[in-house]
């Protein structure tokens, strides 16, 4: 598997030849086989992977750009498509684009950043069910802010102390793009050569809690001061507390350093009803409703783990995030979980994702994540959520 590395340098640090970088790790021996050599012995799991969102979550422009986006995005007169990139402000074309971000309730795209080497988003994002361009503004390399979700295996690899207030993210790499067969079971080298279930991590046989936290670690929205994004800036992800090493399934991520990351809910000093400003402003309806029902439905998307540890399926050890969603792909013993059927599993008929888990977590305008607070009182109504499959661009 080629090993992607993503090198950020200021241009006046190398004009001056400054040495600001404090901590520096050599990338490890290969660790990850890639989630392609799992195909030969998990067929199964590797179609229903493929098949999944996780394995889309970035995708090269021609193999993953939604036809509505082409067709707007210089066709569309009264609010024309991106234009520019957040960071450098540097103005681009549909030709530029490199990657694409998402693509069932969204598309992003990325471009690439001279000053860093890294990648940029653009200033608009295309919402998938009005078929409309709305404003983006994160200005932030894309691989130092969100890889250690949209990738698998990611590690920085060089941090600069010496960089603004926090210092910056300097070289970071990661060893597939997208939320891989590793990035749930674990770096897998080793167990593609021994074929040793001691040697990859497996959900059955842990506690309903560490299955959750695999999924929490992504499913969260969070400040992290501890390492900062090429521009300097507060990340919105939880890279490994040492610099070389990468989350592994089964770490304990909400106990790594809590001192310099702000987690609403998780850690006992950041209450989940607390105001906060910047990412984490609003991110929790906070209205008499929720005090009635004893939980707080998100008030924006990527909250999933926040939410569900609130309610008494996690609690009181009932169930995990795997239960319902099954490890999001099928097995040779059981098909894949379709988790809007899971309800009626342990519940009667009038248990309904429509009724429990109403679209409360703004992702795009008009267009919500359903909450997985799972409250019996649930009355809140739900927003519009994404509906129907993605239709791709065919070249």
């Amino acid at each position: 598997m080629k090993k992607h590395v993503v090198v950020t340098a200021v241009a006046g640090a190398l004009m001056l030849g400054l040495t600001a970088v404090a901590w520096a790790a050599k990338a490890p021996k290969k660790e990850y086989a890639g989630s392609e050599a799992c195909k030969k012995c998990h067929a199964t799991e590797f179609k229903s992977w493929k098949e999944s969102y996780h394995s889309k979550m970035v995708r090269k422009k021609d193999d993953g750009i939604l036809k509505g986006v082409v067709e707007k995005w210089a066709t569309d007169g009264a609010t024309p498509g991106p234009t520019k990139g957040n960071v450098t402000g540097k103005e681009f074309k549909l030709d530029d684009v490199e990657y694409v971000v998402g693509s069932k309730w969204k598309q992003r795209f990325l471009v690439k950043n001279d000053q860093t080497g890294g990648l940029q988003f653009m200033d608009k994002q295309f919402n998938r069910m009005s078929g409309l361009w709305e404003g983006y503004g994160n200005k932030n390399d894309w691989n130092t802010n969100c890889g250690t979700c949209h990738t698998t295996g990611y590690r920085i690899l060089e941090y600069d102390e010496k960089f603004g207030k926090h210092g910056r993210t300097a070289k970071d790499s990661y060893s597939e793009m997208n939320v891989g067969c590793e990035a749930c079971h674990g770096a897998g080298a080793k167990h593609v050569k021994s074929k040793s279930k001691k040697d990859i991590f497996f959900f059955a046989g842990k506690s309903k809690a560490e299955q959750t936290k695999v999924c929490g670690y992504c499913h969260n929205r969070i400040e992290n001061e501890k390492f900062m994004t090429a521009q300097g800036n507060p990340r919105e992800d939880l890279p490994a507390p040492k610099v070389g090493d990468t989350f592994k399934p089964g770490d304990d991520w909400t106990k790594w350093y809590p001192e310099h990351a702000v987690m609403p809910g998780i850690q006992p000093e950041d209450k989940i009803d607390a105001d906060y400003t910047g990412d984490l402003k609003g991110l929790f309806i906070k209205d008499d409703k929720s005090k009635e029902m004893g939980a707080y439905d998100a008030a924006k998307h990527h909250q999933q783990y926040q939410e569900y540890i609130q309610s008494k399926h996690y609690k009181n050890d009932i169930l995990s995030c795997s239960d319902c969603h099954g490890g999001l792909h099928a097995s040779k013993k059981a098909p894949a979980k379709d988790a809007a059927k899971s309800c009626a599993s342990c519940h009667d008929a009038s248990y309904t994702i429509e009724k429990y888990m109403p679209g409360t977590g703004q992702t795009v305008k008009n267009l919500f994540v359903k909450t997985h607070t799972f409250n019996k009182n649930q009355t809140r109504p739900g927003g519009p959520t994404a509906k129907g499959e993605p239709e791709y661009n065919k070249k």
